[in-house]
């Protein structure tokens, strides 16, 4: 599997079996867990079962979407079967966090769209900025041409 920039990033929605409760996430690498660092985050999930980073969800070579274990301590199965290795994802499948965690149905996958890309830190006040001074110069234009005009 691979983290490549410029993968193609996969879109999926997954349903808590237990709680009802509908996941959707993102990107090229997506991580289920308790973690604040998971796209998919569990948040009432079992400390004793799920790990902070439980499994991921990554692009392959092959262009397809694979769950892996994360190195979690009770391990991840898919359709009750123990992922070991990097194992292709599809509609309808189930992704459990370790033996009696929570379990999540695959309930809808594709690609996404492009994800925007980050600008670096300050480009918003750098518009904002470009823009008052815009501001301020129309203004002092405005000005300029009332005092020409009302003599």
């Amino acid at each position: 599997m691979t983290n490549r920039p410029g993968g193609r990033a996969y879109g999926i929605t997954l349903l808590d079996v237990g709680s009802g409760r509908h996941y959707e996430a993102r990107g090229v690498r997506i991580r289920i867990g308790r973690g604040h660092e998971c796209e998919v985050q569990l948040v009432d999930a079992p400390e004793s079962v799920v790990s902070r980073i439980h499994a991921e969800l990554t692009v392959g070579l092959s262009g397809g979407l694979a769950v892996r274990d994360a190195g979690s301590r009770h391990g991840t199965f898919l359709n009750d079967e123990p992922v070991t290795t990097e194992v292709p994802v599809r509609l309808g499948d189930r992704i459990t966090l370790g033996r009696g965690g929570p379990t999540l149905i695959v309930e809808g996958l594709g690609t996404a769209p492009k994800i925007p890309v980050a600008h670096g830190p300050g480009g918003s006040r750098r518009k904002v900025g470009w823009l008052l001074a815009l501001l301020l110069a129309l203004v002092l234009l405005a000005l300029v041409l009332l005092s020409v005009w009302s003599r």
